[in-house]
């Protein structure tokens, strides 16, 4: 059973189908490899970072939008809808599971800045940015960057 947390604005995000907000704490640690929720409190990684956008299995849905934890993903709205609207961007520019797109990446990051969220996606580079160093994740740290700097040339 699909336990939706919210159903997104289709006219505000500007949707062809519908998309769901999902709460599914395990599938997201089991999605990046986390063991338990002890790791992000070991790693210091903020939850909301922890969210993606996927295919649906459900035939209402054309995708689901699973966080980490609901209540916290909702606490600061430039936030939420920052990565709302980057998630949303992977519509249009998808990457694989396990892929490294920095392309991608921008052109969602592009998303969000395009529909009034430049400032949420600024705190949300610097949240993954601070993850990227507390993991030493090179690849991570270096991304970031390039998209902090995309970011402050738009």
């Amino acid at each position: 059973m699909l336990c939706i947390c919210e159903e997104l604005d289709q006219a505000k995000y500007g949707l062809a189908g519908k998309v769901a907000i999902v709460e599914d704490k395990k599938a997201i640690l089991k999605h990046t490899g986390l063991r338990s929720e002890d790791w992000l409190y070991f790693w210091d990684i903020d939850c909301r970072l922890l969210t993606g956008c996927f295919h649906s299995a459900h035939a209402e849905y054309e995708k689901i939008i699973v966080v980490y934890d609901y209540e916290v993903f909702c606490s600061e709205p430039d936030i939420r809808e920052a990565i709302l609207f980057h998630e949303l961007g992977h519509l249009a520019y998808p990457v694989a599971s396990g892929e490294q797109n920095l392309e991608a990446e921008l052109n969602c990051d592009l998303h969000a800045v395009n529909n009034g969220y430049k400032n949420g996606l600024a705190i949300v580079l610097e949240l993954l940015l601070k993850m990227s160093e507390s993991l030493r994740n090179t690849l991570l740290a270096d991304m970031t960057k390039k998209r902090l700097e995309m970011l402050y040339t738009a």
